[in-house]
């Protein structure tokens, strides 16, 4: 296959290789005892919690009271003999009682490394369950260097999926990293985990597209609104009916976010944009609705033609149904044109995701006759 083209078949494709998030999944954050545990977590793929106290089972099968009686009978006094506050059991108990019964599996888990630096986001595969004394102490038997092990036996497996920074996040971020109760439900903070660890994915019927700006000096106005003015008028030249939303965290470097429908229009969308971010010469072959094209990037940008098919004639209405889909197309890719040169003055680039969505839709199997 030559590396330098591209034969796209079917532009769905694109939108099927892009990771997939569920608009019901809850997310949910677990401290890993003040972040101490982190390594062990992520490395062992699991979160777990402690209050030994109370068996997984009674947490999961008594009632609140019952549980607070149980806490009071065998933790009556903190690590200094002080008299432990019933707010403090109340507490517990919720964070136990949400552990065993409302994490369930495909919930996405949330996990802060010491001072809340960094971030591991996994999902979630299985039901609680809890250790035996000696599964704890076979399992901590063998010490590895630079990694803690937790001592918790009440465990959850998690398939950890990506990490990032705390200051690669927006800033929205920060409250939720104040909330200091072991177990708590994030969904509010969903948006912004979601567009730091996945810059291209699909949830909800929407497809959200997260373009770098990795300038360090201030942006310039005009560059960047030129930039988001091409990119949310490319799509809109694809599909006049649509209202797309674009969402922007830039103080210098950031992001901006693009928000549109799931429609093969997006993937058409997705494919012209990383084509404009390419090397000269690269091409893709794509077909859609009424015809096969042709794009080419060049010096001065994409340059869209036509496949014609030598294998059969095709009647007149048909060619001109063609004819009206090049005129769309070269529409779109002349706004993304425009848009290249604005791009490249504040550094900004296309998402990772769809640039490696595009090359998993390609069949180069698909063989066109080219005039």
């Amino acid at each position: 296959m030559n590396n330098d083209v591209l034969h796209i078949s079917d532009v769905n494709d694109i939108l099927t290789s892009l990771p997939k998030v569920d608009a019901d999944t809850t997310f949910w954050m677990i401290r890993a005892n003040k972040g101490e545990y982190y390594t062990d977590f992520v490395t062992g793929q699991y979160v777990g919690i402690e209050y030994d106290e109370i068996s997984l089972k009674e947490s999961q099968e008594k009632s609140n009271e019952e549980l607070s009686k149980l806490f009071h009978e065998r933790k009556p006094t903190d690590s200094d003999g002080h008299k432990i506050p019933d707010g403090t059991y109340t507490s517990w108990i919720g964070q136990l009682k949400r552990f065993g019964n409302e994490i369930h599996p495909g919930d996405y888990v949330l996990v802060p490394s010491p001072s809340s630096e960094r971030f591991s986001l996994g999902v979630v595969l299985g039901a609680p369950y809890e250790l035996t004394t000696d599964q704890l102490n076979d399992i901590n038997s063998e010490q590895v260097e630079g990694r803690k092990k937790s001592t918790y036996r009440k465990r959850i497996k998690i398939q950890f999926l990506r990490s990032f920074n705390r200051s690669e996040a927006d800033p929205a971020l920060y409250k939720m990293i104040y909330t200091q109760t072991t177990v708590s439900k994030i969904n509010k903070y969903a948006p912004y985990i979601l567009r730091a660890v996945f810059d291209a994915y699909v949830s909800g019927g929407k497809v959200y597209l997260t373009f770098p700006v990795t300038q360090k000096e201030d942006i310039k106005a005009r560059p960047y609104t030129s930039f988001t003015y091409h990119l949310t008028e490319s799509y809109v030249a694809l599909d006049s009916n649509s209202d797309p939303i674009i969402k922007n965290n830039v103080q210098s470097a950031g992001v901006v976010q693009l928000i549109l429908d799931l429609s093969p229009y997006a993937g058409l969308f997705g494919l012209i944009w990383v084509l404009i971010k390419a090397k000269t010469g690269f091409q893709i072959n794509v077909d859609i609705p009424k015809g096969k094209f042709k794009l080419i990037k060049e010096d001065k940008g994409i340059v869209a033609e036509r496949i014609k098919d030598a294998q059969s004639k095709r009647a007149i209405a048909e060619q001109k149904a063609e004819d009206k889909h090049l005129e769309r197309l070269i529409k779109v890719i002349d706004m993304a044109n425009k848009a290249e040169i604005p791009m490249d003055s504040i550094q900004a680039d296309v998402p990772s995701e769809l640039k490696e969505a595009v090359k998993k839709a390609d069949n180069p199997d698909d063989e066109d006759d080219q005039e």
